[in-house]
């Protein structure tokens, strides 16, 4: 991070990149309620934990099978990638190679812990989703 920081030309730069690539979990609730919803949320933890709960209509992607997932995501949507909580870097490096392939992505503050923390709807897989090739 001190090295994003330091090729900025200052604080405000850098504050306003953050903005722009991360977003709150009510910011996404409400993106997620708006029609037309043209997000598609992204789990990057491994598929036991997404298994045990997520953000309902979210993807399980595991950030080691992201690059093999790259062409079957969508381009005209915005991506929201999230992983277990703040101090995850999962998903700041799932958004990361989703950008360097051109991919709209932003990252949720605080992943799946804060989302729930808060009240927020939650899905706990079943079998049949669990088998489900996208």
């Amino acid at each position: 991070m001190e090295t994003v920081a330091k090729a900025m030309t200052g604080p405000v730069e850098y504050f306003r990149a953050q903005l722009e690539y991360e977003i709150t979990p009510a910011g996404l609730k409400r993106l997620l309620e708006k029609p037309p919803n043209n997000v598609l949320v992204v789990d990057v933890r491994d598929a036991a934990q997404f298994d045990s709960g997520h953000i309902p209509g979210a993807r399980s992607v595991p950030l080691e099978t992201l690059p093999a997932s790259f062409y079957a995501l969508p381009k005209d949507k915005l991506i929201v990638a999230y992983c277990s909580d703040l101090a995850c870097g999962m998903s700041a490096q799932a958004a990361l190679e989703l950008a360097q392939k051109g991919f709209r992505v932003q990252r949720l503050i605080g992943g799946f812990a804060e989302w729930s923390r808060r009240g927020y709807a939650v899905e706990a897989a079943s079998a049949t989703e669990t088998s489900q090739a996208w």
